[in-house]
């Protein structure tokens, strides 16, 4: 699994699970009657806290910040289901899966994978339903996912004066396959899934650029061929799920141009190299333990905002292999607003792509590739397996604010077995650290990454 050093762009994809001893079905929260718009551009397990009082969730007593699987996946209802600590322990799984491989930097939509998924897990059932289901931290309860999917992605896309962001969702279907109808209303209901019609078999370069071409209009042209030659194969590709988040945020307080300069930058404890390095000296929300600094960067609107982890030692791999979302937490807990904190951030910009299969697998997702032992009857009466699973983000971080995008597909085919005032503070980023871009009102983590070396064209 390869990261190429480019740009990034794909979003990737949200959240799934079910109720104790009474699975409810999907098929009662929806009418097959639904109308849907063929055409896609038209609307239609890891991490545990000590320090957190304990809480009481279903039952069972468990750390605030802490995911309880058994809980989690067994939730009821929407109030006991918590999409975005699902969401943000996924986060933290995928990316020590993704950081094995992968020594450059790194740049992820968690929300972008979630979601994509969520929309595939719809359909799934019996052993590949709960693989999916322990992978993604989703409620075996769909219509508990649907519905908390639905909610994050009507707050995401409420719009705003002050920045862009706005995640889609996508079903292309081969023309001459038919989907169940419940399939198709719960991923318009719930995901706002825009259906439309393709020729995988007879136009596979038609199908290929359609969907390259709505991925790049969801992300103002920052994600570009999302789905490369030999993705689709004619044979056998019977869906593609797409979803594609794109934000562009300005600072809160922009950093003077003025300030920036060539600074030394440590790649390693061995290596220097010169990166253009942005500087500031304000009060920001600011926090520390003994491992680690987080600083808080919040955008125009207060909505969204960057959080910069940036390890005391210049180990980011050993401090990356084991930070957890339990850290995470922690470190943004012990925030305060009472510092002026004197910043030096590197610009940066750059995308990765990669194909996440292989670490699905390797994360326990394993009946949903496999010809035999997928079973994905919720959507068609075929015999159907995920394929591939494709994410791309780019992200450019700069004096005037943050533009970040991503975009994930989700492949599916049919099984070939069947056809075959305190004291100053100083953060300064000259050594390899962390970022995420949260959601603040709804907790979910939207892109998260790590700058190796800083790249600025």
């Amino acid at each position: 699994m390869k990261f190429s050093k480019l740009i990034l762009i794909s979003v990737i994809s949200l959240f799934v699970l079910l109720c104790a001893g009474c699975v409810e079905d999907t098929n009662t929260n929806n009418s097959s009657n639904t109308n849907f718009s063929m055409d896609p551009n038209v609307s239609s397990n890891s991490t545990g806290l000590t320090n957190i009082d304990p809480v009481e969730i279903n039952g069972s007593v468990t750390d605030e910040n802490t995911i309880d699987i058994n809980s989690t996946i067994n939730a009821d209802s929407v109030e006991t289901y918590d999409i975005a600590t699902a969401n943000n322990a996924f986060a933290f799984d995928m990316y020590s899966m993704v950081i094995v491989e992968n020594k450059q930097n790194v740049f992820i939509s968690p929300y972008s994978i979630f979601t994509a998924v969520a929309m595939c897990y719809d359909g799934a059932e019996n052993s590949t339903k709960e693989q999916m289901a322990n992978v993604f931290n989703f409620p075996l309860n769909k219509t508990v996912l649907g519905m908390s999917s639905k909610d994050v992605i009507s707050e995401i896309n409420s719009g705003s004066d002050e920045y862009e962001l706005e995640t889609a969702n996508a079903l292309w279907v081969q023309k001459d396959f038919d989907l169940k109808q419940q399939y198709i209303s719960n991923s318009v209901n719930y995901y706002s899934g825009k259906v439309a019609k393709v020729d995988f078999k007879n136009q596979p370069e038609n199908s290929r650029v359609l969907i390259n071409d709505w991925v790049e209009s969801k992300t103002n042209d920052k994600i570009k061929d999302l789905i490369s030659d030999g993705v689709i194969k004619p044979k056998y590709t019977r869906l593609i799920l797409t979803n594609a988040i794109y934000f562009n945020g300005k600072w809160m307080d922009e950093f003077d141009k003025e300030n920036t300069q060539d600074q030394a930058f440590y790649p390693s404890k061995d290596e220097e190299i010169s990166a253009e390095t942005m500087y500031a000296q304000r009060y920001l929300n600011y926090g520390e333990n003994s491992n680690a600094m987080i600083l808080e960067l919040p955008y125009k609107g207060d909505a969204l905002c960057m959080y910069l982890v940036l390890p005391n030692e210049n180990t980011i791999e050993d401090f990356e292999t084991s930070f957890s979302l339990n850290d995470y937490n922690e470190l943004k807990s012990n925030m305060d607003s009472k510092y002026e904190v004197r910043t030096w951030l590197p610009k940066f910009k750059f995308e990765t792509k990669t194909k996440l299969s292989k670490s699905l697998i390797e994360m326990g997702m394993v009946d949903a590739f496999d010809d035999k032992n997928a079973t994905f009857t919720g959507i068609s009466d075929e015999r159907l397996k995920i394929s591939e699973v494709v994410h791309q983000a780019f992200v450019d971080v700069q004096e005037e604010g943050t533009e970040a995008a991503a975009a994930t597909a989700v492949v599916i085919d049919e099984c070939e077995s069947v056809e075959e005032p305190e004291p100053i503070r100083e953060f300064k980023a000259d050594h390899p650290f962390m970022f995420f871009i949260e959601d603040k009102r709804t907790g979910c983590i939207l892109f998260m990454g790590k700058v190796e070396s800083p790249e600025y064209e």
